[in-house]
């Protein structure tokens, strides 16, 4: 059993975990719009994690279906009703009770809303194309770009950079102290987008991937005074904007490995 895994299922609700880590930093306003918390919320009150207009709603995910044994037929796939179906065309985000994991997705999507929710168009997108009609199994294997965006959601950490060609190729020859050296300059600004990374820092768990995508720090970088407000803001514009690029983020290839060490609270 991994690591995170085996804390999560072991570590009871503890409202004061994102503080273990100042990487959490971003989620705290979403945190905070929950109240005072002893136990996990129920799906419905994650609904306050917006910050304005809702784009989902948390709804209780649905048991886990058994597999179908005994000649007994499986159901034709419907890529509508997939996780990212859901959320793309139905607006709901099955949650889990009592979950670590998906208390941390709740509280991204509440901070990055507009890039969540272009992540999940792309992968129903994704999805849809490989099911072929009457198919009642999914292929065996996520295609590259798959592979990509689910780093991205559980393991990704976003760089805005001023010179974003250059940084990436330092961070992809694994140059050392590359992103750490940028943030130290006010070249870069890293935050975790991730909901496992968040997870992880939450539980006191080394994250087991971190991979970044960097992108043009844009308008930010003349606004050195900046709130961490306007830094998510500006990254959640961002990122929604390079997801919508079907050029972007087409293999893992694209995202940079990096050690989480090395990324500083903007």
């Amino acid at each position: 059993m991994r690591p995170l895994v085996a804390v999560r299922r072991a570590a009871p609700f503890d409202p004061d975990a994102l503080s273990r880590s100042p990487l959490c930093w971003p989620l705290l306003r979403a945190l905070h719009a929950l109240g005072p918390l002893t136990e996990f919320p129920e799906a419905s009150s994650l609904n306050r994690v917006f910050d304005g207009e809702a784009p989902v709603r948390f709804v209780p995910a649905a048991p886990r279906a058994r597999r179908h044994r005994g000649g007994r037929i499986a159901p034709v796939i419907d890529p509508r009703m997939l996780y990212d179906g859901r959320i793309t065309l139905a607006r709901e985000v099955p949650t889990r009770d009592r979950c670590w994991h998906d208390f941390m997705n709740a509280l991204v999507w509440g901070t990055f809303p507009r890039a969540k929710s272009a992540l999940h168009a792309r992968q129903h997108r994704a999805v849809s194309a490989r099911v072929e009609p009457g198919a009642t199994a999914l292929p065996p294997a996520r295609t590259r770009e798959l592979d990509a965006l689910a780093i991205l959601d559980e393991g990704g950490v976003v760089v805005l950079a001023e010179d974003p060609e250059s940084l990436r190729e330092e961070l992809k020859r694994a140059h050392p102290g590359a992103l750490r050296d940028a943030m130290s300059r006010r070249a870069a600004t890293a935050v975790v987008f991730g909901h496992a990374v968040y997870e992880s820092l939450a539980l006191g768990v080394r994250p087991a991937v971190v991979g970044a995508l960097v992108l043009p720090k844009g308008d930010l970088a003349n606004t050195e005074d900046a709130s961490g407000r306007d830094v998510v803001r500006h990254m959640d514009r961002t990122l929604s904007d390079a997801l919508e690029n079907a050029g972007h983020l087409r293999t893992p290839d694209d995202l940079a490995r990096v050690d989480i060490s090395d990324v500083r609270p903007a």
